[in-house]
């Protein structure tokens, strides 16, 4: 199944794509096996674009869980940037469902940028 998929992979993305995918879900991996949290993202800059992000997520869901039938869907940022959510197949195929998993990642992500806003607040207040 891996095989198969890292076959699909070099395939859609090129050589260099392939290589940006496989660096970052191998950095990735190593963080999270060390004990450290890992940022889910890849190298910065333009050349790791959503279409390569999307695949660094899809593999990132192969070697996690074994399974190569989870879907990709993209969700909503504070920052505008499209950003990317890995699902069920069944909830993929549901708008609904799509749409809370959307409504809860952009809750939390809202959540995020206030604690982040108030931290920096209280940051410089006693800076």
């Amino acid at each position: 199944m891996l095989d198969a998929h890292l076959r699909g992979l070099a395939t859609r993305c090129g050589p260099a794509g392939f290589e940006a995918v496989i660096a970052a879900a191998r950095d990735t991996c190593a963080m999270l096996a060390e004990g450290h949290p890992a940022v889910l993202a890849g190298p910065d800059g333009e050349a790791f674009d959503p279409s390569l992000q999307r695949e660094y997520l899809a593999l990132l869901g192969v070697l996690m869980t074994g399974r190569s039938d989870l879907r990709i869907i993209e969700v909503p940022t504070a920052g505008g940037v499209p950003g990317w959510a890995v699902v069920e197949p069944g909830i993929a195929a549901d708008a609904k469902a799509v749409e809370e998993v959307r409504a809860r990642l952009a809750a939390g992500e809202a959540e995020r940028v206030q604690a982040a806003i108030l931290l920096d607040t209280v940051y410089r207040a006693g800076g």
